[in-house]
């Protein structure tokens, strides 16, 4: 007697089983707007171009003597928006063709700062 009513449990898992398995999948596409690809392209563009200026070697000696851990500085470079990574890469290009390190090197620290002031990330708790 026991063994028919594990048996009907059983069948009828199976066939709840079924049931639901061939259920489509519901999907969640949507369309991406050109807008969103020439932004997100933009934004990659302007980082690689700031990370091209900020790996050459005066640029790093010079925030090594300010005290500021590149690391942090690579996460503070993802962490702007997008206004605050124009006008980094704006001022970058509107450097001369020797290239001023120091201002630069100013951008970025003016950045850095306004970022520990709103507090995103901890840089300058160490100097």
């Amino acid at each position: 007697m026991q063994t028919v009513v594990w048996k009907k449990a059983g069948i009828f898992m199976l066939v709840i089983n079924f049931i639901f398995t061939t259920f489509p999948a519901a999907s969640y596409a949507g369309l991406v707007g050109t807008d969103e690809i020439v932004s997100a392209d933009t934004r990659n563009r302007q980082i690689t171009e700031i990370r091209n200026v900020l790996a050459r070697d005066e640029v790093r000696t010079q925030m090594l003597d300010l005290g500021v851990n590149p690391a942090h500085v690579e996460e503070r470079l993802n962490a702007l928006t997008d206004a605050e990574l124009s006008q980094l890469s704006t001022g970058i290009k509107e450097l001369p063709a020797g290239g001023d390190a120091v201002a630069v090197i100013g951008i970025v620290f003016i950045v850095l700062l306004i970022l520990e002031l709103l507090g995103v990330t901890n840089v300058f708790t160490k100097i």
